[in-house]
C-alpha cells in the first residue's frame, strides 16, 4: 500500500480522509447516504456498515452519532486504509473487520445491530460482458464478490427487531430492492429520489430506509436535486457536503 499514490481530501468540517488515487474514491452517494440515515445517537447503540470501502460513510456518521460503529469490508487494502483513516481522525469506538458479506454468520451474532447501512456495488456483472479484470474499482462498482441479495440477506441477519437499515442505489434497481426485501421479510419505509437537477428527466439515485416487517408502507419524500440549472450546488446539497 505504501507504493500507491495517496491524497488527503476534506470529508466534513471536522474530518479528512486519505484516499488511494487508483482506487474507487468517495462519491456523491457517500455523502447522500450518510446524510439520509437517521442513525442512533446514543453511544450504547451500535451501527454496522457493510461494503465499507475506505471508511468515509462511517466517519461521516461521527458528525451526528456516538454509537459504536463496525465496518465490514472484503478488500484488505481498503480495510488497512479505513483503519488509517479512523486513526488519522482520532476517532474512538470504531472497528474495521476484514470479511466476506456472504459469510456474515462467521463474524457476527444474529439480530445484534440497531442500524445497518450500506452503499453496495450497483451493477450486475451479467450486464457488463467486457468486465473481466477484478480491480478494486470494478469490485466496488460491480456485483463481482457480492450481489444485492447477499446484501439484503446480511441486513436481515444483523438487524434487531426494532432496528433500521439504509441503502443507496441506482434508481433503476428499485424493483430489485423491493423484491429482495420482500423475500427476506424486510419492509421499505422511506424513499428519497435524487436527481441531477430539476430539469432532469429521470432520477439516477435512490435512498432507502427500511426495517424488519412484512409490510412496505412506503413514505416517498421530496426529491433531492444536486445542481441548480446554472450548475451550482443546491442549498440542500451544500448542507450534505458541509459547504457553508
Amino acid at each position: 500500500m505504501t507504493n500507491l499514490k495517496e491524497r488527503i481530501d476534506n470529508l466534513s468540517k471536522k474530518f479528512k480522509i486519505i484516499q488511494l488515487e487508483e482506487h474507487y474514491s468517495m462519491s456523491t452517494d457517500t455523502f447522500l447516504l450518510a446524510d439520509f440515515a437517521n442513525v442512533p445517537i446514543n453511544s450504547k447503540k451500535n451501527i454496522i456498515e457493510l461494503c465499507s470501502g475506505n471508511g468515509a460513510i462511517s466517519i461521516l456518521l461521527r458528525e451526528k452519532s456516538e454509537a459504536k460503529i463496525t465496518m465490514l469490508e472484503i478488500q484488505e487494502e481498503l480495510v488497512q486504509l479505513s483503519r488509517r483513516n479512523v486513526t488519522y481522525n482520532n476517532l474512538n469506538n470504531i472497528e474495521v473487520v476484514l470479511g466476506d458479506i456472504k459469510k456474515i454468520k462467521e463474524y457476527f451474532k444474529p439480530s445484534s445491530y440497531d442500524c445497518v447501512i450500506c452503499n453496495p456495488p450497483y451493477f450486475p456483472v451479467n450486464n457488463m460482458p467486457k468486465l473481466k479484470e477484478k480491480t478494486n474499482h470494478s469490485i466496488s462498482r460491480h456485483e463481482i464478490l457480492c450481489d444485492l441479495d447477499d446484501v439484503v440477506k446480511s441486513i436481515k441477519y444483523l438487524l434487531k427487531q426494532n432496528g433500521k437499515f439504509y441503502l443507496v442505489h441506482r434508481t433503476y434497481r428499485l424493483g430489485d430492492i423491493i423484491e429482495s426485501c420482500s423475500k427476506n421479510n424486510l419492509g421499505i419505509k422511506r424513499i428519497k429520489f435524487g436527481y441531477s437537477k430539476k430539469s432532469s428527466e429521470n432520477s439516477k439515485i435512490v435512498l432507502v430506509e427500511g426495517s424488519i416487517s412484512k409490510v412496505s408502507d412506503i413514505k416517498v419524500e421530496q426529491p433531492l436535486y444536486i445542481y441548480n440549472e446554472d450548475g451550482s450546488y443546491t442549498d440542500e446539497m451544500k448542507k450534505v457536503y458541509y459547504i457553508d
